[in-house]
């Protein structure tokens, strides 16, 4: 991730690292607990022990921290979708029965170990710019993928709407589930996991 805080050659401080990792956890922590609009960088700095004007040594707002701080955590399911094959001729099932490739599983095994933390980043409350990331991040993974793995060579920018469509889709899915809008008595964790994969896996190949 590009740095964008104020102080560009701080990183290659230790001391410097270790107050922008107390501020990162902070962040994400006070993410969890309560609505982003409320959390403020004094409470970032009081969470994470330091005084309000090293917070913004660091970062240059409170936007700017929450993306530095969950770009690990975006980076889980990027690194996913890169492992994801998106056709047939990649040996992965097509049938309606089949599987989901275990990528995508674990993707929401991914998610649904931070639906905290998507639930407020994706919900109305949460961070445009971290969606407007996700989104890009994701499309030019799934991009990646399909100029690899598309066969017919079509139009480039064919592969690129089909890519910004999945993309779109797939972060639509993760902050509805997140916010916990498609749970059901019924489901454990696991099968959730198992039928959002599916459904995905659905949509990638134009089933759903």
């Amino acid at each position: 991730m590009q740095n964008t805080s104020n102080t560009r050659g701080a990183s290659r401080d230790p001391r410097a690292r270790r107050t922008r990792a107390q501020l990162r956890r902070a962040v994400l922590d006070l993410s969890t607990e309560r609505d982003l609009d409320t959390v403020t960088m004094a409470d970032i700095a009081e969470r994470a022990e330091v005084n309000r004007a090293t917070v913004y040594l660091h970062y240059k707002d409170r936007e700017d921290l929450l993306l530095d701080a969950t770009d690990s955590t975006m980076s889980g399911i990027v690194d996913a979708v890169r492992a994801c094959r998106l056709t047939a001729a990649a040996g992965l099932p097509t049938g309606e029965s089949d599987p989901a490739p275990g990528h995508l599983v674990k993707l929401f095994t991914h998610v649904d170990r931070h639906r905290a933390l998507y639930g407020r980043m994706l919900g109305e409350d949460g961070s445009p710019r971290f969606i407007a990331r996700l989104q890009r991040r994701l499309a030019q993974a799934w991009y990646e993928q399909l100029t690899a793995t598309d066969t017919e060579n079509p139009a480039e920018g064919d592969l690129l709407a089909r890519a910004h469509y999945v993309s779109g889709g797939l972060v639509a899915l993760i902050s509805r589930w997140a916010q916990g809008e498609f749970d059901t008595d019924k489901d454990s964790a696991d099968a959730a996991v198992q039928r959002l994969s599916h459904l995905t896996w659905s949509m990638i190949q134009g089933r759903a």
